[in-house]
C-alpha cells in the first residue's frame, strides 16, 4: 500500500533487539527484505555511539553466542575506552539489593546525576527489594513501568485539573497574572490530589503516583513558562510526542520498559539462570529471546555497566541458582565465579559449607521474611513492644532533623528503624549499629542523639 508502483523504501530495524515476540513483533521483515525484493541494498549499521568498547564486547559475545548470530551485526564502539563491565555474586537478592544501593550511594555523593543511573531486572518483582535498599538509603528513585506517562490515570486527572485552575484564573481577572509563579501554582493544584513536598516511605501505587505528580511539578520549574495556561499548552506538547518528563531519580525498570533509553550507568540485577533467561523460558526460539533481552540490557549503558546475581531468594535460603549460562559463555567468571561470593560490603570469601538459618522473630522465633520484619526484628503479626509515646518522640526528632536538612523524613530514618529503636532501645552505639538500616553514616550523624533519648526514657 505504501509503495504502489514505485520502489523507494527504506527499512531500519536491529534484529537483535527482537524482544516483544508477544506481542507479534518478528525480525524477518527485516532480514527476509533483501529476498522479498531483489536487488535491495542493505547497509549494515555496525558504528555504536553510545556504548564504550568494552561494553559493546560484552554485547557482542553474547548474542554471537545464540543460535540467531547470523542475523546479528558486530558493533564497533565510537567511543573512548573505558571500564570493563563487573560481574559480582551475592549470597541473596536482599544483600544484592543493599550493595547495589551502597554503589550508587557513592556514585551519586562522588557527583554523578541520579537521572544518568538506572538499575534494569527481568521481573518486576525484583523492584521491591531495590526500593526497601533505596529507602534505607535515602536514593531518590523512579519507577518506569510499560505505561505511558501522559495516558497515566493520575496524570491525565492533573492535567484536567490544571485546566479548571487556568480556566478560574481567566474568569476571576479577565487575563493571568503574568506575575503568578507556575510551578507554585501547579503545587497549589496537585496538593489537592494529594501530592506533598515530602516523598512517601511506602511503596507500590502511592509512590508511583507520588512519583507521576512530582514530575509535573519539576516540569512548571524548569518549563520557565510565563503563567499556567502557556504551561499548559506546553504539556499538550509534550503529550502529543509522548514525551515525557524525566525525574532527578534513579531509574528502576524493567528490560522491557527501557528498550530505547539510555544512562551513563546501568546496574542490572539478577543475571541468575531462572531469571535470564526466565525459567519458563523453554524451546529454543524462547531462549534466543531471553539472549536477546540481555543484549538489550547490556547495550543501554554508556559507560559502565555493573552486572549482579544472587544465589538464593532470602537471607538463609538454600543457594540453588548458578549465574546466567549465557554469561559463564563469556568469561566473566572471574568476578562471578560459582566457588566464591560478593559480600554486600565487596569482599570476598570461599563459599561456606553451612549456612546460617534467616533472621528470626524475637517474639514466637519464627524467620522473618520481608524486609521490614528484618528491620523492626520480629514479624508484622507479633504484637509490638513498644512505647507509643517514645515513637511519636522519635517521629518529632525525626521531622525536625529533615526539616533542617532540607530532606524527605525517611532519609534520617526510615519508619520500620524508627520502630525498631523504639522497641529495642539501644543504649550505646554498637547497640543502635546492629540495627538494619543503621550504618555507619546513620551512627555517625544520628547515633548520640539516639542514644541520649533511648537513656532519657529509661
Amino acid at each position: 500500500m505504501w509503495l504502489g508502483d514505485r520502489d523507494d523504501i527504506c527499512v531500519v530495524g536491529d534484529p537483535s533487539q527482537t524482544i516483544y515476540s508477544f506481542t507479534g513483533a518478528r525480525s524477518d521483515y527485516l532480514v527476509d527484505f533483501p529476498q522479498q525484493f531483489p536487488g535491495a541494498t542493505t547497509v549494515r549499521l555496525v558504528r555504536c555511539y553510545r556504548c564504550s568498547p568494552q561494553i559493546v564486547e560484552l554485547a557482542n559475545g553474547v548474542i554471537h553466542a545464540g543460535a540467531s548470530s547470523a542475523k546479528a551485526v558486530t558493533l564497533t564502539s565510537r567511543r573512548d575506552a573505558g571500564q570493563a563491565p563487573d560481574v559480582e555474586a551475592f549470597e541473596d537478592d536482599v544483600a544484592e539489593a543493599q550493595a547495589v544501593a551502597k554503589r550508587i550511594k557513592a556514585s551519586i555523593n562522588s557527583g554523578l546525576r541520579p537521572r544518568d543511573i538506572a538499575v534494569l531486572y527481568r521481573i518486576n518483582a525484583q523492584q521491591v527489594e531495590l526500593e526497601t535498599a533505596f529507602a534505607e538509603l535515602g536514593i531518590p528513585m523512579t519507577v518506569r513501568g510499560s505505561e505511558r506517562y501522559f495516558d497515566r490515570p493520575e496524570v491525565r486527572e492533573a492535567i484536567t485539573r490544571l485546566r479548571g485552575a487556568a480556566r478560574a484564573s481567566d474568569a476571576d481577572s479577565g487575563r493571568q497574572d503574568a506575575d503568578a509563579d507556575v510551578a507554585a501554582t501547579v503545587a497549589d493544584v496537585l496538593s489537592a490530589m494529594g501530592w506533598s513536598a515530602q516523598q512517601p516511605t511506602t511503596t507500590g501505587a502511592v509512590r508511583e503516583r507520588w512519583e507521576s505528580l512530582a514530575a509535573l511539578v519539576e516540569l512548571a520549574k524548569e518549563s520557565a513558562t510565563p503563567d499556567l495556561a502557556a504551561f499548559i499548552a506546553y504539556l499538550d506538547e509534550r503529550a502529543a510526542a509522548q514525551f515525557a518528563p524525566v525525574a532527578d531519580g534513579v531509574t528502576l525498570a524493567s528490560i522491557h520498559a527501557a528498550k530505547g533509553l539510555e544512562w551513563r550507568t546501568v546496574h542490572l540485577v539478577g543475571c541468575s539462570d531462572g531469571l535470564i533467561p526466565l525459567q519458563h523460558a523453554e524451546t529454543a526460539d524462547q531462549l534466543e529471546e531471553e539472549r536477546r533481552l540481555l543484549y538489550v540490557a547490556i547495550t543501554r549503558a554508556e559507560r559502565e555497566l555493573h552486572v549482579t546475581w544472587a544465589r538464593s531468594r532470602q537471607p538463609g535460603g538454600r543457594a540453588t541458582r548458578q549465574m546466567s549460562r549465557f554469561l559463564q559463555r563469556m568469561g566473566t567468571t572471574d568476578e562471578g565465579d560459582a566457588s566464591s561470593v560478593r559480600r554486600g560490603d565487596g569482599s570476598r570469601r570461599s563459599k561456606p559449607r553451612s549456612r546460617r538459618g534467616p533472621a528470626a522473630c524475637r517474639t514466637c522465633g519464627k524467620a522473618l521474611v520481608t524486609a521490614g520484619e528484618r528491620t523492626i526484628g520480629r514479624c508484622q503479626t507479633c504484637p509490638s513492644t513498644f512505647d507509643e509515646t517514645f515513637l511519636e518522640e522519635l517521629k518529632q526528632w525525626r521531622l525536625d532533623h529533615s526539616r533542617t536538612q532540607g530532606v524527605p523524613a525517611y532519609v534520617v530514618f526510615t519508619d520500620a528503624t524508627l520502630i525498631a529503636i523504639a522497641e529495642q532501645l539501644p543504649d550505646n552505639a554498637e547497640a543502635l549499629s546492629s540495627i538494619p538500616g543503621v550504618g555507619p553514616a546513620k551512627i555517625e550523624s544520628y547515633g548520640d542523639e539516639v542514644v541520649q533519648m533511648v537513656r532519657a526514657r529509661a
